[in-house]
Parts: C-alpha cells; structure tokens; sequence
C-alpha cells in the first residue's frame, strides 16, 4: 500500500451524536468501564467511508471523546484487492501494521464496546463481503488477511522443499516383507499349549510353522528352521504388543546423487492373529546427496503448528505413532536395505566404500559413515584395506586420525610405509596402534609388537612419553614403570603420572632433571614425597625461583631500586627489595597481591 497515496485520503470525521453516544451512562448495576465515578456504555467509536478504493476506518477512544477529542486516535486503511491493511497512529504519527487489539493496551479486549452506526456497517460489510461490519467482523477480516500473508511467506518455503521431495522415489515392493524379515530383529515363535508340552509353533521370522520341544513362556530359543533367536510365546497367555523401535535405511538414487532415508520400524503383533503380524514404518529423516555429496537434510516434523510434512534441516528425533508424539533418542544403527546397493556401488557410491561396510557390517548408521567420509576422504581406502577395527573407529570419531592429504598410497597417507600397514593389518590393528607405528616411522626405529601392545594396553600413547624418551628408550621406559610399580596398587599408568609430575616438581626446585639419578631415581614414590614436602615447607623461595628464571632481567633491575626509592630519616625508613624473594614476602605479609599476579613482575622484566 502506498502512504503517499493514503495521506491523501481524508478520514470519516467524528459527528456530533457519536459524541452524545461516547457520553452515554450505564446503570450501577452493569459495570463496564467507569471514569471519575461514572460508568460509560461505550469504549470505542467507529467511522467508515470508501475513498480511491480503500475502506477508511476512523478508530475513535471514547475516553477521549468525553474529553474533548476531535481527531481519531488511530485511522485503518484497508485495500481488498491488495488483500492488505496498514495503520496510521494520529498521536505519533506513525505507520503501524498491528491489528485493531494490538494497537495498545486498551484495544486488546475481545469484543470491546464499540458504536457504529448502521450506515458505517453497511459501509463496511459491503466492501469486505462480511454478513455484518462490526468491530468484530473488522477484526476478524483483519485476522484472515494474516493468516493468509503467513500462508503465503511459508509456501514460499514449502514449495521450494516440495519440489525437491516430488524427486524422491517410491518404496521397493518387498520393503515391508525385507523390515519384517531383516530390520525388525525381535520375533517370537507362538505355540498352543497342551499336556506333554507343545511341538510345533509359529515363527514371525520365517513365517513358518516349526518344529519345537518342551517350550516355556517367555522364554529364549532359536528358531531351528531359520536360525533367529526367538521368544517362546504361549497363543493363550499372550496380549497384542508392539515390538522395541529398530531402525531401517534405505539408499536410492535421486536427482543427480542419492538419498538415504532412516525410518523407524517395528511390529504390531495381535491376540489371536499372530500368524499376520503388521509392519509399522515411520519415515523420520532423509539426507539428499548430489554428484559432490554435498548434503542436505529433511526431516518429518509438525512445520510452524501447521501440520506434518518434510522440513528442510536436521530437526529433532521424534517418534509419531497412532494419535501422540513422544521423544526418545532414535536408535541410528539398524540394517540398510540391500537390493539398490549393488546398482549404486557401481556408480554413486563407487568410491566411498559405503557398499563394503554395509556388506561388512550387520545394524550400522551409514549417514555416520559418510559424514566421516567427507572428513577423511582416506577411510575409503582404510575400509578396503582390511582394517575395520580402525575403520569403525574412525566412522565414529573421524578426528581421531593424523593423516596427511597426498598423492600415493593407503601407507603413505597414514605417515607410514607399507611394512608396517602390513602390521596394523595382521595385527587388526585399531588408532592407537597406528599411532605407535607412526612414531616408529618419525624416529625410525623398530619397536616389536609386544611391547605396543603393552603400552596400549595401559593406555599409554607416544605423545605421554614426550616428558622422558629425549633421556630414556622406550624399552627402558617400560622397564623402569613395571619395576617402581612393584607389588604397588597402582596402574602403570598411575606410576606414569607420578613420574612425570616428579620431574616436573624436580624442574622447579632446579634439580638437573637430566641427570640420569634424578630423573631415573631409584624410589620414585619415596623422592616425589620428599619433594611435595620440600616445596610446601618452602613455598616463597621454590616460586622465587621459577620467578627469576621467567623473568631474567629483574634481579639486574633490583639494585638500581635501592638507590632510587630508598629512605630514611628518624621516623620513617623506605626499603627497596633486593630480590624476588623479599617481593614476594612482602605481598605474603601484607596480604596485596603482589605475590599472587604477575602482571608486576612483567613492568619490572620490560624496564631492563
């Protein structure tokens, strides 16, 4: 709507007995809403007129009426072919798009009271269509326009997100039939009972009637026709019951890449008609790749409180069954449909590896996978390698791996050579191993299988050792852990910790930590004792000291203080520190915190 256009228009003006009707009193027994003791009938006054095409509607408070006013409070344009109203407040004046109750704190009543006159209805019901033209049809009139903009702005969206689903294509014939046998992995055999125990029941699995022997409720068996374990369930004790929530995927091709769809699944298995057991299938998730695998996620939600469909982004995990929503974590490891893969692993997905970990695995998240994939481009070629230990690590924390992005082989991407790949294979070897290996490469050195496997096994990696393998080899390191643990408590990876933290204490109470007695002390529980001890009884003199070595230029600084800021006359005398010690002292006894920042210590190290 253009304001220039509307300020042009001239409003419906106030008549003299809209002014007598603002005025008019109600009895004391029908309160509305009273002013200086008095209680009035009316709290609005409405004008209409049609000009240029527009219905002009001069809002009047009928408080301000009483008191004098001439000009409307607020004046509503509406344009019905625009399907369109805007606002224009007299006080301010100011364009405003509330609606009529919104327009301040008065105006939000349902149905105030409000005088028109039956020439202004007729105005209004015949421009808007409406069966009358009260402040209510108004207001509702303006509610519609809304709701249809809102309409509007939204299916903006939805198109777009339309268009892209409409690109989807239908389920496989044999979906349901493959969930019931493959993706539901909670079944049962029913079985009648009689004297002398049953002999045949019927297995949901292979949907067969089998041979059985001496069955008892609820109790576990395997299925002898098709191999599935199984609940021995009684025909007459047994209820209708669904079975826990699994997850299916299904991967399709789609526009010029792929989807992969996750649904969540179960059984509905009803008393006295177990033989047909029914599917139940929920679509909750749909990852759309292109030819780059750029991602782009759906989800099956309620969209603004509009009603479910497909929403663009990752959404929540939510489950819809029957009349109610409730939210759980969805299980995201389930089997993957296989009947599209071969077609895709040809084409799509020929160099993720995705096909051969589906074919690897049993319930795994294949949305997992290929987010780590697009990380590591390299956990295709480690997947095909023949290391899925490492390869099941690494789907589920891709962050994990030091690799280097180069041309070349699996071995030279992992920063080792291919003696050692052959080693994390045959040793099925996980990230912890590959970290071994690859520092065995950076020094060049052989360390036997043995003893990874003994560091590993006490969660010890090559970067814990950095504090001691510059003085020690790795061979002496383990030997000289497993000899101070002893008949100790202790891990060896406890003992690890206090090793390092002794020398750490040894460094700051300047012990030459390089000194093969010091940092291969004999009693090593005993001396880092003795060193808790040492720097606890001196404190000052053991922070002085990493002090100085921080901050090597103060104590050249130190004495020049003495003869620039010391005094003494018979009242008064002013020292000067002489070291880092006596500063530190003095913040001790004082209690400033001198002693405790160093920003101090910095302004004196920068004036050297």
């Amino acid at each position: 709507m253009k304001k220039k256009e509307l300020m042009t228009l001239t409003p419906a003006k106030l008549t003299a007995y809209m002014r007598k009707m603002a005025k008019k009193e109600i009895s004391d027994d029908w309160v509305l809403h009273s002013t200086a003791g008095k209680r009035y009938y009316y709290k609005l006054c409405l004008r209409a007129k049609v000009e240029k095409g527009y219905l002009i509607v001069s809002v009047y408070h009928a408080e301000y009426v009483r008191a004098g006013a001439r000009h409307p409070s607020y004046v509503v344009y509406f344009d019905k072919k625009a399907d369109d109203f805007i606002t224009f407040e007299t006080d301010s004046g100011k364009w405003r798009e509330s609606m009529l109750y919104h327009l301040d704190g008065i105006l939000y009543l349902y149905n105030p009271e409000t005088y028109i006159s039956r020439k202004d209805e007729k105005i209004i019901s015949g421009y808007l269509g409406t069966e009358n033209g009260t402040y209510k049809d108004l207001r509702d009139y303006q509610e519609g326009i809304r709701e249809r903009q809102l309409i509007a702005r939204h299916k903006k969206k939805t198109d777009v997100w339309d268009e892209v689903m409409k690109q989807v294509p239908g389920l496989p014939k044999d979906w349901e039939r493959w969930v019931l046998r493959n993706a539901v992995t909670e079944h049962y055999i029913f079985y009648k009972y009689k004297r002398g125990g049953a002999t045949e029941g019927y297995c949901t699995h292979c949907g067969k009637t089998v041979v059985i022997k001496n069955p008892k409720y609820n109790q576990p068996g395997v299925c002898k026709r098709c191999g599935q374990k199984i609940i021995f369930k009684s025909v007459d004790k047994a209820p209708s019951f669904l079975t826990g929530e699994e997850t299916a995927y299904l991967i399709q091709r789609c526009g010029s890449g792929i989807i992969l769809r996750r649904f969540n699944v179960r059984m509905a298995l009803h008393k006295g008609d177990f033989q047909n057991p029914e599917v139940y299938c929920f679509e909750t998730k749909r990852f759309l790749y292109d030819a780059g695998f750029h991602e782009e996620p759906y989800y099956y939600g309620n969209f603004k409180n509009r009603g479910d469909r497909w929403i663009a982004g990752e959404g929540c995990s939510y489950h819809r069954y029957y009349y109610y929503y409730y939210y759980v974590p969805a299980p995201l490891r389930g089997k993957v449909y296989p009947r599209t893969l071969p077609a895709l692993g040809r084409k799509e997905l020929k160099m993720t590896g995705l096909v051969q970990y589906i074919q690897n695995g049993s319930a795994l998240d294949p949305h997992k996978y290929l987010n780590a994939w697009a990380k590591i481009p390299v956990l295709e070629q480690i997947l095909k390698a023949g290391l899925p230990k490492l390869t099941e690590e690494l789907v589920e924390s891709p962050e994990k791996l030091v690799w280097r992005d180069v041309k070349g082989g699996l071995a030279k991407k992992l920063e080792i050579d291919n003696a050692r790949l052959k080693r994390l294979r045959k040793a099925e070897g996980d990230i912890h191993v590959l970290y071994w290996l690859q520092q065995e490469k950076k020094e060049n050195i052989c360390l036997s299988d043995d003893l990874i496997g003994w560091f590993i096994e006490n969660g010890i990696l090559p970067k814990d050792l950095s504090f001691i393998h510059d003085r020690m080899s790795y061979v002496q390191v383990k030997n000289y852990l497993v000899r101070q643990k002893g008949r100790k408590k202790d891990s060896i990876r406890q003992v690890l910790t206090t090793w390092e933290d002794y020398l750490s204490m040894a460094k700051r109470v300047k012990m030459n930590v390089y000194d093969e007695i010091v940092y291969r002390v004999n009693k090593l529980y005993k001396r880092h004792s003795e060193l808790v001890e040492y720097i606890q009884n001196n404190r000052l003199s053991v922070t002085a000291g990493e002090l100085e070595e921080e901050y090597p230029y103060i104590n050249d600084i130190l004495p020049r203080l003495q003869e620039k800021y010391e005094y003494s006359n018979k009242t008064y005398t002013i020292l000067a520190p002489r070291s880092v010690k006596d500063i530190l002292e003095e913040g001790q006894a004082l209690h400033h915190c001198i002693d405790k920042k160093k920003e101090y210590f910095e302004r004196l190290n920068k004036e050297a």
